[in-house]
C-alpha cells in the first residue's frame, strides 16, 4: 500500500496547487465534499477488511450534484489492474463473475422483449462477456466490449449497434464524457438506446451523512456518483434524451423520443405478462 499512499500524497499536492476543480460533467464549481479510505467497498459495513490508510477525497458539484474523486485521474492501466481490478476484486464484488451477468441478461431481455429481430446490441464494459454470451444463446445479436476484460466485437458492426447496455460502467469511469463519447463512436449515429445501469444518490447522500452511502466505494472502483440531473446533463452534451426508469436504470436516447421509449417499456411488460400466462 505504500506505493498507493505515495500516489495519493502526490495527487493531494497537485490538487492543492491548482486554482480550482470544476465538475467533470457541467463545469460547475466542485468543492471538497468528504474523504473516505481507499478500502471502502460496496458493503453495508463499509470496511469489512479494515482500512488501508490511503485517503480518497470526493467533490460535489453545486450545480448538478455530480460527486466524484480525482484520485484515479492519473491511474495507468497497470495501476487499475494492480490496485482495483486485481485477484482480490471478486472478494469485494462477489456477483461480478456470474450472478450479475445472469441478472443483467434477464433485465435486457425483459426490456427489449419483442424487438429481437431489429436489435443489434453491444454490452459496453461487459466484464467477462457472460451477459452477451447468454443473450446470444437465446438468439440475440449481442457483442461485448470491456477495456479491462473480454472483447468479441465484430468490426463490421461498429457504427451499427442500435442498443448498448452499460451495466455498472459509468460509476467506474473517471471521465464520464470520454466514456460516453467512446460508446457513441461504436454505436449507430441514428436510432440508439443506451441502457445505463448505475445507482443515483438522490435522497441517499445528504450533508448529515455525507458519503456513508455504501455505493461510494473506491475499492470497487466507484469513482463517479450521479444524480439524475447529472446523468441528464451528461446525455444533453451529446444531444441525447434522458429517461429515468428507476433508481438504478436509466436510458439515453438518440432518434427515439421519450414517449417511444416509455411505450416500449410498457409493451415489454405486457408481453412478459402474456408469456407468464402462457
Amino acid at each position: 500500500m505504500q506505493a498507493l499512499l505515495d500516489y495519493a500524497l502526490d495527487r493531494l499536492s497537485a490538487e492543492r496547487g491548482s486554482s480550482g476543480v470544476t465538475c467533470k460533467i457541467c463545469g460547475g464549481d466542485a468543492q471538497l465534499f468528504d474523504v473516505v479510505d481507499f478500502k471502502k467497498c460496496c458493503n453495508p459495513t463499509l470496511y469489512p477488511d479494515g482500512l488501508a490508510g490511503v485517503p480518497v477525497f470526493y467533490r460535489c458539484c453545486r450545480t448538478c450534484r455530480f460527486i466524484f474523486t480525482t484520485f484515479f485521474d492519473g491511474f495507468t492501466s497497470d495501476q487499475w489492474r494492480s490496485h482495483v481490478y486485481n485477484d482480490e476484486y471478486a472478494a469485494v464484488d462477489p456477483e461480478y463473475i456470474e450472478i450479475r451477468p445472469r441478472r443483467n441478461a434477464s433485465e435486457v431481455e425483459s426490456l427489449l422483449l419483442g424487438n429481437q429481430a431489429s436489435t443489434i446490441a453491444l454490452d459496453y464494459g461487459g466484464g467477462n462477456g457472460m451477459t452477451a454470451m447468454l443473450l446470444r444463446k437465446k438468439g440475440w445479436t449481442y457483442d461485448a466490449y470491456d477495456p479491462f476484460g473480454f472483447c468479441d466485437v465484430e468490426p463490421e458492426r461498429i457504427g451499427k449497434y442500435n442498443f448498448c447496455s452499460a451495466f455498472e460502467v459509468f460509476e467506474h469511469s473517471p471521465d464520464p464524457i470520454s466514456t460516453l463519447s467512446e460508446i457513441l463512436r461504436m454505436t449507430s449515429p441514428e436510432r440508439l438506446m443506451i441502457f445505463v445501469g448505475t445507482g443515483v444518490h438522490d435522497s441517499e447522500v445528504r450533508l448529515d451523512n455525507r458519503l456513508a452511502w455504501w455505493y461510494a466505494a473506491p475499492r470497487n472502483g466507484h469513482v463517479s456518483l450521479y444524480s439524475r440531473r447529472a446523468l441528464q446533463l451528461l446525455g444533453r452534451r451529446f444531444g441525447l434524451g434522458y429517461v429515468s426508469v428507476s433508481r438504478g436504470t436509466h436510458l439515453l436516447l438518440r432518434g427515439i423520443t421519450r414517449r417511444e421509449a416509455l411505450f416500449s417499456l410498457v409493451r415489454s411488460k405486457i408481453l412478459q405478462k402474456v408469456r407468464r400466462l402462457r
